[in-house]
C-alpha cells in the first residue's frame, strides 16, 4: 500500500483541529449583527471587492511560494514532490502553505477602510508575514534544531520527522502572525496616515512575534527536558512519530502565544504583562496535559515507549500531538 495517503491524513488531521479551534474562537468574539438590507447593486460591489482581495491573496501566495523554494528550500519543488516522491519534504511544505494562509487571515479579515487602502495594508502585511515565516524557517534550523541542517534531512534524506518539526513550526507561526496583525494597536493618532497607522501596527506585531519565537525556542528545550528520550536522537534516525508529536506540542504553543497577542493593543506595560501572565497559564496547562495524555488517551500505554521502538507508531505520535492541539483549543475557548 502506498504510505503517500496516510501522511497526508496525518497532515489533514493535525491542521483540522488549528482551523476548528480558531474559527470557533474566532466567531465567539464577534458580535451579533443585526439583518441590514442590502440592495444588489451593493451586493455586486461586495463581490467585487471580495474578487478582489482573493486575487490579491493569490498574488502574495505565489510570491511566498517562490520564496520558500528560491530562498530558503532553494529546490525544484515540483520534482522533488511528484517524481522522486518525497514525503518528507511534502509535509513541511504543505505546513508552510497552511502557515501562510492562517498568516494572511489577520489582514484580509479586518475591517475594511476602503478598496485602494485595504489593498496597500494587505500587501504590506502580507508580504510582512511571508518574512517572517522565512525568518522562522531559519530560526527552527540554527535554534530549534542546532544540530541539524534541516534542508539536507528533508530534502536529501528524506527525514520525516523533521518535516513534521517544520510544519509545526510553521502553522504555529501562521497562528501567531494571524493574531499579531488583528486588532486595534492603540495609542495611534486617528488623523494620522494610513502609512503611519500601518508603522505602528507593524512594529507591534513584530515586537510580539520576535517574543513568540523566544517562547517557542524555549518550549523546545522543555520539551526535550520532559521527554524520558533523546528528543535529538531519535529525529536523527528518522523517527517520524516523535517528529509528529513535537509538531503538535508547538502548535499547541503557537495556539497559545496567539491567545496571548490577541486583541486591542493597550501600551507596553499592560500587553507586555497580559502576554507574561497568559503564556505562563498556557505552559502549565500544556505540560500538564503532557504527562496526562498517556492516561487519558492510551490507558496501560505509554505514547512514547510506542513512539521510541524499533519500529515507531506513528499512531502514537499523532495521538500525542492530538492532546497537545486539542488541549490548547480548550484553553483558547475559556480565554
Amino acid at each position: 500500500m502506498s504510505k503517500r495517503p496516510v501522511f497526508l491524513s496525518v497532515v489533514l488531521l493535525v491542521a483540522f483541529p488549528v482551523f476548528a479551534g480558531l474559527g470557533f474562537a474566532l466567531s465567539a468574539q464577534t458580535p451579533a449583527q443585526q439583518p441590514a438590507t442590502v440592495s444588489l447593486a451593493d451586493n455586486l460591489y461586495l463581490i467585487g471587492e471580495s474578487f478582489i482581495y482573493i486575487l490579491e491573496a493569490f498574488v502574495l501566495f505565489w510570491i511566498a511560494k517562490l520564496a520558500y523554494s528560491t530562498v530558503y528550500r532553494r529546490v525544484d519543488l515540483n520534482a522533488e514532490l511528484f517524481t522522486r516522491d518525497n514525503q518528507a519534504l511534502a509535509i513541511s511544505t504543505v505546513g508552510y502553505y497552511f502557515g501562510i494562509l492562517i498568516a494572511f487571515g489577520g489582514a484580509i479579515s479586518g475591517e475594511s477602510q476602503g478598496l485602494s487602502t485595504d489593498i496597500v495594508t494587505i500587501g504590506i502585511y502580507g508580504l510582512s508575514a511571508i518574512a517572517l515565516m522565512l525568518l522562522a524557517s531559519f530560526m527552527c534550523e540554527k535554534i530549534l534544531l542546532p544540530s541539524f541542517n534541516n534542508t539536507k534531512e528533508v530534502v536529501e534524506d528524506r527525514n520525516l520527522g523533521v518535516g513534521f518539526v517544520e510544519a509545526g513550526v510553521y502553522i504555529a507561526n501562521g497562528l501567531i502572525i494571524l493574531r499579531a496583525t488583528e486588532g486595534d494597536t492603540g495609542g495611534a493618532d486617528p488623523t494620522a496616515s494610513t502609512l503611519t497607522a500601518v508603522a505602528s501596527g507593524m512594529l507591534v506585531m513584530l515586537v510580539f512575534w520576535l517574543l513568540a519565537q523566544v517562547v517557542l525556542v524555549i518550549a523546545g528545550r522543555l520539551y526535550e527536558v520532559v521527554t524520558s528520550y533523546n528528543f535529538l536522537e531519535e529525529l536523527e534516525r528518522d523517527n517520524a512519530a516523535v517528529g509528529l508529536a513535537f509538531a503538535g506540542a508547538l502548535i499547541g504553543i503557537g495556539n497559545i502565544i496567539s491567545v496571548a497577542i490577541g486583541g486591542d493593543f493597550t501600551g507596553w506595560t499592560e500587553s507586555l504583562t497580559l502576554f507574561a501572565v497568559d503564556v505562563s497559564f498556557g505552559f502549565v496547562m500544556l505540560f500538564v496535559v503532557h504527562k496526562m495524555t498517556d492516561i487519558l488517551l492510551a490507558p496501560g500505554v505509554k505514547l512514547a515507549d510506542e513512539q521510541t521502538q524499533e519500529h515507531p507508531n506513528i499512531g502514537a505520535g499523532l495521538l500525542e500531538a492530538f492532546g497537545y492541539i486539542g488541549a490548547s483549543i480548550l484553553i483558547v475557548w475559556t480565554f
